[in-house]
């Protein structure tokens, strides 16, 4: 992570992009010969915003190049490296290195997480009467592929810590956090559980439900990450996980009612229907998908905990079960 530059920042001051930033600046203005290194020559603030204006160094007879930078992605430039922790920095004081995944967490309300990546772009900003290419940090949300300033949740009563999502350390993160965690690590599980799943429905004919299967893996327990109060009930039991790793472990009355939630936002849950009966072919297939998912996660044995839990905890129909049975050994071969 990087310890943002404090103090004054000047006019004169040159600043080298990055070879991916210097990219995006390239295809965003489809400019040619731009230069790799600028230099500050005005400061222009707007709107909470400092906008540094810089010109690009350019060889004889070459167009001038003007681009703008944020405050932020400035100091970000400018910062010194520090050793990674995850015990939780203000955005006005750290950042994440570029495109790592992280969570932001409210600190006046820290039932407000956002699971995140932080990327720099670009954006047309109009500075003195004149539009101008200008570099940024956007907060891309995992959740909802909203997007937001840094500086809302840096300044104001909006201010909020980071932590690393894919962190080794979990001591420092809440409950909450811990299930944003859980979750994010959950659907990449399923995303490839599902793309295992879809290869052979493609092969079989079935491309349409291999379309629409893959639909489903993006998707996937998105409602852990959108619906405040599934997060906080699920919260109340993200440390026990012997259902997750045993078969013969049943849920407890405790369990079930913290899951409750969950289910009914879920069709790939046969806990959503009033009969299991009822889900379709492709709640079946998410929810076998979802199995394997758990299974890879924390090192089961996958078919005979299916086996099992057919017989503790689901009771399909033969015909159902038989189905299902179809589908977990495909996820199981080694195809």
């Amino acid at each position: 992570m990087l310890k943002l530059k404090n103090g004054q920042i000047k006019a004169g001051y040159r600043i080298t992009l990055p070879e991916s930033w210097h990219e995006k600046v390239v295809n965003f203005g489809k400019i040619s010969n731009c230069p790799y290194v600028f230099t500050i020559v005005d400061i222009f603030k707007c709107d909470r915003e400092t906008y540094y204006i810089c010109e690009g160094e350019r060889k004889e007879k070459c167009k001038m190049i003007k681009i703008a930078i944020t405050d932020v992605v400035v100091r970000y430039i400018l910062g010194q490296e520090v050793p990674d922790s995850n015990v939780g920095f203000y955005f006005k004081e750290y950042l994440p290195i570029e495109d790592t995944a992280i969570l932001i967490t409210d600190v006046r309300n820290p039932s407000q997480i956002i699971p995140a990546i932080l990327n720099v772009e670009c954006e047309l900003v109009e500075l003195r009467k004149e539009s101008v290419i200008t570099l940024t940090f956007k907060i891309n949300n995992m959740g909802d592929e909203g997007k937001a300033d840094v500086k809302y949740y840096s300044i104001g009563t909006r201010k909020s810590t980071w932590k690393f999502l894919y962190h080794e350390d979990e001591s420092y993160m809440s409950d909450n956090e811990r299930t944003f965690k859980d979750t994010m690590v959950h659907k990449e599980h399923v995303i490839k559980s599902c793309a295992k799943l879809a290869r052979y429905l493609e092969r079989e004919g079935a491309v349409e439900h291999a379309k629409l299967l893959m639909q489903r893996a993006e998707e996937h327990d998105n409602s852990k990450i959108n619906c405040i109060d599934e997060v906080m009930a699920l919260s109340r039991i993200i440390n026990d996980k012997t259902s997750l790793k045993d078969a013969s472990e049943s849920l407890s009355p405790i369990k079930k009612d913290a899951i409750a939630l969950h289910w009914k936002h879920n069709s790939h849950h046969p806990e959503h229907f009033a009969s299991a009966m009822d889900m379709s072919k492709l709640d079946i297939m998410e929810m076998c998908c979802d199995w394997h998912a758990r299974s890879t996660q924390y090192k089961t044995d996958f078919l005979p905990y299916v086996e099992q839990r057919q017989k503790n905890r689901f009771h399909f129909p033969e015909w159902m079960f038989q189905e299902i049975w179809h589908y977990c050994k495909v996820l199981a071969s080694e195809i």
